[in-house]
């Protein structure tokens, strides 16, 4: 097996995380698992370059998965140039909602001719499968979080399966998703039975994973609500700013 890879969180929270920053985890520098308003001044601080990353996975639309987009492209606009492309990967809808956020954000920046000065290759979902974002090859997956078109992501990246769940409940795609991987990145929104459909809890997390943590894979936690979770053997709940070696 290669050398192992980072994993660097750079948030760990749900939307009322309770001062974790919200969730956002970078993979080897390049791969980034969802886009929160708070993940680029993290890169930042941590001293990472965002202008490495080449791969932007969104699991769903909602504001704490995707409204850094903005931000990230603002620096494109002015500080950052390169011809490779950057990948966007999610829903469907995602690029004209990302236009719609940075004209929002930034109205008079088009108008004045400033544009992101980086090709933007953009890859919407219509459902389970097997894509490509350029050299890198994906099965997405439909997660059941709330009635909103979500997806978790399954790569092979550097000689290790990873799987991303972004938001869930359990679900049978859950367990085809993360069933056999190497590094299972997983929500765990609530420490205790959840309050609504579309999230994990502790123990939904610890019986979904059972089999892998048994196997020896990774398994890191994200996405964590106000409630410290309980511990469970062979899961290892993210922490801010924290690097995770697999």
């Amino acid at each position: 097996m290669s050398d192992r890879i980072p994993v660097l969180c750079l948030g760990s929270g749900a939307a009322l995380g309770d001062g974790r920053l919200w969730s956002s985890l970078l993979i080897d520098g390049r791969i980034l698992l969802d886009l929160p308003p708070t993940a680029i001044p993290q890169l930042h601080r941590l001293g990472q370059d965002a202008s490495a990353i080449d791969y932007v996975f969104i699991s769903h639309l909602h504001a704490d998965h995707l409204f850094g987009a903005p931000f990230l492209l603002l620096k494109y606009c002015m500080i950052y140039e390169r011809s490779r492309p950057l990948y966007f990967v999610g829903p469907g809808g995602l690029s004209k909602t990302v236009k719609a956020l940075c004209a929002l954000a930034w109205p008079d920046m088009e108008r004045q001719g400033f544009l992101p000065r980086v090709p933007l290759s953009y890859v919407e979902l219509e459902g389970e499968g097997t894509y490509s974002a350029g050299d890198l090859a994906f099965d997405a997956f439909p997660m059941q979080h709330f009635e909103l078109p979500a997806f978790g992501y399954r790569f092979e990246y550097r000689g290790r399966t990873f799987a991303y769940s972004g938001d869930t409940r359990e679900c049978p795609e859950l367990t085809r998703l993360i069933g056999g991987a190497d590094v299972a990145i997983l929500e765990m929104t609530y420490a205790r039975q959840p309050g609504d459909p579309g999230h994990l809890d502790a123990e939904s997390v610890r019986r979904t994973t059972d089999a892998l943590r048994r196997s020896g894979a990774t398994v890191l936690a994200t996405h964590l609500g106000p409630e410290p979770p309980p511990p469970i053997d062979g899961l290892t709940v993210c922490e801010d700013g924290t690097t995770y070696w697999v």
